[in-house]
C-alpha cells in the first residue's frame, strides 16, 4: 500500500472508527497500534508508527499530494490514548485542514445511516492517466485491493455520497474545536 499511496496524486480516505494515518499524531498512531495489535512487540509498534510518520511527508513540499479525509464523528470522538492525546490530535487535525491540498470533513451523528458504515476504504487516483486508480481497504484478513473498474467507480460514487453527507469543511473546523474544549475540561488523562 505504501508504495501506491507514494505514487498516488489524490488520496480520498473514510475512516469510521479513526484519523486517518496521514493525519495521526505520534502519540494517537502509537495508542491505536498499541490498542489494535495488542501482542506486537515494542519494537513493531515503533517501527508502525515511525513508518506512519514518514507516510506523512507526502502531504508537504513541492510534490505533495491531494488529500481528502471523511471520518464518522464517531472516531474524532472516540478517546484513544488519553484526552491530552486526543486533543493534540484534534488540533493536528484542524492544522492540517488549513492546509490547500487537504479538506478534511466529519460525517455528523446526526447524519443518520450513511453509505460509509459498512467500513473504511481509499480511493488512490495516479497522475498518469494509463494507470488505473485504486481502492484499499483492510480488515483483521489484512488489506485488499480492488482494481476492477465497476468496483472502483462504486467507491468513488461512495466517496461522493459521503461528502454529500458530511458537515461542510468549515463545520466540521467548528466541531474539532469544540470537541477538543471539552476534552480540556476533563482534566489532561
Amino acid at each position: 500500500y505504501i508504495g501506491f499511496e507514494s505514487e498516488a496524486r489524490s488520496i480520498s480516505n473514510y475512516e469510521s472508527l479513526y484519523i486517518p494515518g496521514l493525519l495521526q499524531t505520534e502519540e494517537y498512531a502509537r495508542a491505536v497500534i498499541r490498542g489494535t495489535l495488542p501482542y506486537a512487540s515494542t519494537e513493531e509498534v515503533d517501527n508502525r508508527v515511525r513508518a506512519r510518520l514518514e507516510r506523512q511527508a507526502l502531504l508537504s513540499g513541492e510534490d505533495s499530494r491531494r488529500l481528502w479525509a471523511i471520518m464518522d464523528e464517531a472516531a474524532i470522538r472516540r478517546v484513544v490514548g488519553g484526552r491530552g492525546v486526543m486533543r493534540e490530535q484534534l488540533a493536528q487535525l484542524q492544522e492540517a485542514a488549513a492546509l490547500p491540498n487537504v479538506t478534511v470533513q466529519v460525517v455528523p451523528y446526526a447524519a443518520g445511516a450513511h453509505p460509509g458504515m459498512p467500513g473504511a476504504f481509499i480511493v488512490l487516483e495516479f497522475p498518469d492517466s494509463i494507470d488505473q486508480s485504486l481502492v484499499y481497504t483492510e480488515s483483521l484478513a489484512g488489506g485488499l485491493f480492488l482494481e476492477d473498474d465497476m468496483e472502483i467507480r462504486r467507491y468513488i460514487l461512495l466517496f461522493d455520497h459521503l461528502r454529500a453527507a458530511a458537515a461542510r469543511p468549515d463545520e466540521t473546523a467548528t466541531l474539532l474545536a469544540e470537541i477538543e474544549v471539552e476534552l480540556g475540561k476533563g482534566g489532561t488523562g
